[in-house]
């Protein structure tokens, strides 16, 4: 069941997935960017940190998107059925 996932590194698209959900895990911790006690404005009004999120999880979006879109139909045995 885990060789038939998206998860397992066994094709180019699987690889790009790990790979994309790690840098996310990583760039979550925006701390790290020095975004916490930043004082620019992104478009003369909107803090770089709140920005920074936005963009995050618009960016999340996306990932979750393709990842639903990716990942296989379940097998017949687990459709439910009628009695």
């Amino acid at each position: 069941m885990l060789r038939g996932s998206i998860w397992y590194p066994n094709s180019l698209r699987s690889i790009v997935f790990l790979t994309v959900v790690t840098l996310m895990i990583v760039l979550h911790q925006s701390q790290f960017l020095g975004l916490t006690d930043s004082t620019t404005l992104v478009f003369g009004w909107l803090p770089m940190q709140l920005a920074y999120d936005v963009a995050f999880n618009l960016v999340g979006v996306v990932v979750l998107y393709g990842m639903y879109r990716a990942a296989p139909e379940p097998p017949e045995t687990h459709e439910p059925t009628r009695e």
